[in-house]
Parts: C-alpha cells; sequence; structure tokens
C-alpha cells in the first residue's frame, strides 16, 4: 500500500443509518445492522491501511472518540456527505496524505483484496480510480491523488457525474469492478440479498 494513502470513511450515527429498512427492521435492529457494517469496512481499511491512515467522519462524537481508541482519526462533522468528506480531506492533507480512499460504510462484503485492488489501480496523478455500484449510477468507492476536498459529489448518479469531474480536470480513470465493491445494503431488496448471501435468519 502506497504509504502517503488514507482512507475516509464517512458514516451516519448508527441510529439513524438505514431508514429505508424501517418497514423490515425495527429501531434496535437497524441500530445493530448499522454498527455491525461499519466494523466490517473499518476493520477491512485497518487491515489494508493501518489504522494510523484511516480516517472516520460521522456526526456522532460519541463514535468519534471510540474510533481515536482505535488508533484512526476520528473526525465530527454535521454536514451533509459531501461537505462531510470535504472536512475530512483538508484534515488528512494536512497530516501528509497524497492520496484518499472514501469508502462508505454499507459494504458488507468489501474485502482486503478490494482494498487493495482500488490501491493498486491508482498509477498516476492527478488521477481517479472508481468503483461504481452494481447499477453503476452510484459511487461505492474512490481513490482520489491528490485528495481534493471539492472533488465529491455523491448523491444521484455520482458515478456519471465524479468521472465527468474527472474528465474536466484532466485526470486519469480508471474503473474498478468487483463484487465486493458493487454490493452496497441500502434498500429492503438489498438486504435481502444480504440475507441470502450471509446464511443469516431475519431480524
Amino acid at each position: 500500500m502506497k504509504p502517503d494513502l488514507w482512507a475516509v470513511i464517512p458514516v451516519k450515527p448508527f441510529e439513524l443509518g438505514k431508514s429505508r429498512l424501517a418497514g423490515m427492521l425495527d429501531a434496535p435492529s437497524r441500530t445493530a445492522l448499522n454498527r455491525k457494517l461499519f466494523d466490517h469496512v473499518f476493520g477491512m481499511a485497518v487491515a489494508g491501511l493501518g489504522a494510523n491512515r484511516v480516517a472516520v467522519v460521522t456526526s456522532d462524537p460519541a463514535l468519534s472518540a471510540v474510533v481515536d481508541t482505535r488508533g484512526a482519526l476520528g473526525v465530527v462533522n454535521a454536514g451533509d456527505l459531501n461537505a462531510a468528506l470535504a472536512h475530512a480531506c483538508r484534515l488528512v492533507i494536512a497530516r501528509g496524505a497524497q492520496a484518499i480512499m472514501v469508502l462508505p460504510s454499507d459494504l458488507p462484503f468489501v474485502s482486503r483484496g478490494d482494498i487493495a485492488a482500488l490501491d493498486s489501480a491508482l498509477t498516476s496523478a492527478p488521477g481517479l480510480v472508481i468503483a461504481p455500484d452494481a447499477s453503476e449510477q452510484a459511487t461505492n468507492a474512490l481513490v482520489l491523488s491528490p485528495p481534493d476536498p471539492d472533488f465529491f459529489h455523491f448523491g444521484p448518479s455520482s458515478f456519471a457525474v465524479h468521472l465527468h469531474g474527472a474528465r474536466g480536470r484532466g485526470m486519469t480513470i480508471e474503473i474498478v469492478r468487483r463484487p465486493g465493491l458493487a454490493f452496497d445494503l441500502d434498500t429492503p431488496k438489498d438486504y435481502r440479498e444480504f440475507l441470502k448471501r450471509t446464511g443469516a435468519p431475519a431480524a
């Protein structure tokens, strides 16, 4: 792994995430699911990069404090997703980051191999490595070198928007398509697929 590459993981407070699953899961079950998803992504990032190069940005000060105790950087920001990423980006730049990997906290099957694939696909700067979701509409992960706080446009059709932004900046672009990066757990359909793949009982 590149020594100047940081992972940035944005995460909502666990009790607020996955509201689209409210018809299937009660509040405590959603909280537990969100914690499980985050712990997996965080663990993969730490395994791949080292805790000292992982930042977690959240509006939950308690979660940020827990992240600090695990050797990572907890960043508190109450803005929307793109504003929170911009804030975290500036902080890791100040700590020497020359590239950042954004990993959403709801990738239940992301692996250390997926993280290594994102890292190895970045061959030159300025450059973008991007992993779309299965529908190739959303952005499920990206690597940006050099970090740019103004680059992030997560939201509807963010895959196309990020590609457009990279082309406008004259960046090299690499698209990484891997099963562990393509599946994010967001909708009831995703949750049913998650249960099917893991063999877990429904809550």
